[in-house]
């Protein structure tokens, strides 16, 4: 196979994997002689549908081509993943003691460490400490629910229940709240195991495999042994078949494994599948609301330069002093843009006088401006301030909380940041009872609304009552390059890294570059994602040059945070 030809496939498994269509991406990976792909990121890229595809051999064999020449935390990442994949436990801790020396800060260390021991079938409670470790870093509904399992397992009833509803607050909607809908209600008393036996046995009468909470059947027929079969199985049920012919009849039963409860829970919701909102604790933040930042910074007042101090950035440092925080570390992704300079600076003087209980402002911006990013900076401003005893958020759309009736959820929503997607759909009902938490929490909770202006403007003029306690505002304009520039340039120095004067002129071009051929919308996270490219550069460039330093005892002649020219232009390759 040519160059041009593995060029070709090799971008359209990318997209593949864009689209999470792993299984077309295998199909043409599976055509391609692997052995020919010198590019580091490509083989990266096929480790991770391996991985996806569990063909976590393959995915090692690649893997290791890549650990020869250079030990990234991604790669380190993917290596924790294939090894516990492949059940090689002795692997698995050891590429995991690498890791976390990598990346000691990464809440994937939690969710491997629980995985690893899980399959060394160490006790509940060790599996249960990792997971809570994990959810006082960030909050995700997969491994709440999972939480929730291992406290029913461990037979610590109130612990499981209060977790299905800490996850059925936080998260609205989706399959893992239904799974938890069922289980507290299991738990609970409220539907028992012959209940759910049942409506798996009408499940396995319906070849559309659709069913509901009540058991009610859509539509039935006859099915063979094999289908049944394989319906039981995938809920974790042993099929036995007491006839002799092929033929469904009344004969076919059911019988549970080991520990069935958890399995049968888990796939009497399986079919029930949503979009969910990501509900988490901010703790890592972005500059396009889905890339987290891995690591606290040191330098992010670097981000603005002296020659740009003004009245706003002083007030700013001013604040900073006052509460003993660093407003650069916090709000680094946005101070680089003047007009939010003087906005923000506005609105959190506003929020710390004295006289200010409740915090309810507005967020406004165009689409991909970064609204649910500057929540979330919020959110940890008022954290670390003392104005709120958590930076936990909770982002829900307009629709979605209309359906909600959150004045039951008074005690969960305590001390946190709630911010309403979309807030110009809200209900009036909806909104009466938003006035009512605000009246009842005193300060205890903080409401951030994100729209566009004008939609804004509309439900001010259908609620003026809200006009009148959503006073703070905030507005991201549309971002004129200069402000892109900055986002590039805040999104390295924030991971501690240091950009050379050369290669600040690259960046630059390429800044410029994106702008000329990105739609409005999607230029943040192609600067981000430029960004990022550059900083995985220098890591590998590093990488090789560390082991005949440190055999030369010169590794103080390599600045390892720094990005040069080469690093934003080079072809990674082994």
């Amino acid at each position: 196979m040519g160059s041009y030809d593995i060029i070709v496939k090799t971008e359209e498994i990318r997209r593949r994997v864009q689209e999470d269509d792993f299984d077309s991406a295998q199909k043409i990976m599976d055509t391609m002689a692997l052995k020919k792909v010198k590019n580091i990121a490509d083989l990266s890229l096929f480790a991770d549908v391996f991985i996806e595809n569990e063909k976590y051999n393959e995915a090692m064999e690649l893997l290791h081509r890549i650990y020869k020449k250079s030990k990234t935390r991604r790669t380190l990442y993917q290596m924790v993943e294939a090894s516990i994949g492949r059940k090689n436990i002795e692997e698995a801790e050891a590429y995991l003691k690498e890791y976390e020396e990598a990346a000691p800060n990464d809440f994937s260390i939690f969710i491997f460490r629980y995985k690893i021991d899980k399959a060394k079938k160490e006790p509940y409670i060790i599996l249960i400490d990792s997971l809570r470790k994990l959810k006082e870093y960030t909050y995700m509904e997969k491994w709440a629910y999972e939480l929730a399992k291992l406290y029913y397992k461990a037979g610590m009833e109130k612990e499981c229940i209060q977790e299905c509803s800490d996850l059925i607050l936080w998260f609205g909607e989706g399959s893992y709240v239904e799974k938890a809908k069922i289980l507290k209600a299991y738990y609970s008393g409220e539907v028992d195991k012959d209940e759910i036996i049942e409506n798996l046995k009408n499940r396995a009468a319906n070849t559309d495999k659709t069913f509901n909470i009540e058991g009610n059947i859509e539509s039935k027929n006859i099915l063979k042994d094999e289908q049944v079969k394989e319906i039981n199985e995938e809920a974790g049920l042993e099929y036995v078949h007491e006839g002799e012919d092929d033929s469904f009849d009344d004969s076919v039963s059911v019988k549970l494994h080991e520990e069935p409860e958890d399995q049968v829970l888990d796939k009497l919701a399986e079919s029930v599948g949503k979009e969910v909102e990501i509900l988490m604790t901010t703790e890592e933040e972005s500059i396009n609301d889905s890339r987290p930042i891995e690591e606290e910074a040191t330098n992010t007042n670097d981000i603005i330069n002296s020659d740009d101090k003004n009245e706003h950035i002083e007030r700013l440092e001013k604040l900073s002093e006052s509460f003993d925080i660093d407003i650069y570390q916090i709000f680094g992704n946005f101070l680089h843009v003047k007009s939010i300079q003087e906005q923000l600076v506005k609105s959190l003087e506003l929020i710390m006088n004295k006289h200010t209980k409740s915090v309810q402002m507005i967020i406004t911006g165009p689409p991909s401006s970064g609204k649910t990013t500057l929540a979330k900076d919020i959110a940890i401003f008022l954290n670390r301030t003392g104005k709120l005893k958590t930076s936990k958020i909770a982002k829900i759309s307009a629709i979605n909380l209309n359906e909600i009736d959150i004045t039951n959820m008074k005690e969960e929503l305590r001390n946190s940041c709630l911010v309403i997607e979309n807030a110009s759909e809200l209900k009036k009902p909806t909104i009466d009872k938003i006035l009512e938490l605000i009246k009842y929490f005193r300060g205890d909770i903080a409401i951030i609304f994100e729209e566009n202006k004008k939609n804004m403007n509309r439900l001010f003029r259908e609620c003026p009552k809200l006009m009148e306690l959503f006073k703070n505002r905030i507005h991201l304009p549309v971002y004129t390059e200069q402000d892109l520039m900055g986002f590039a340039y805040s999104y390295i120095t924030l991971k501690d890294y240091k950009i050379q004067p050369l290669a600040l002129d690259v960046l630059r071009d390429g800044v410029s570059e994106i702008i000329a051929n990105t739609e409005k919308e999607k230029r943040l996270e192609s600067i981000a994602r430029y960004a990022q490219n550059a900083m995985t550069s220098a890591d590998l460039r590093t990488g090789k040059q560390l082991p005949k330093l440190a055999a030369e005892g010169r590794l103080a002649d390599v600045e390892i945070l720094s990005l040069l020219a080469e690093d934003f232009t080079n072809e990674i390759t082994t």
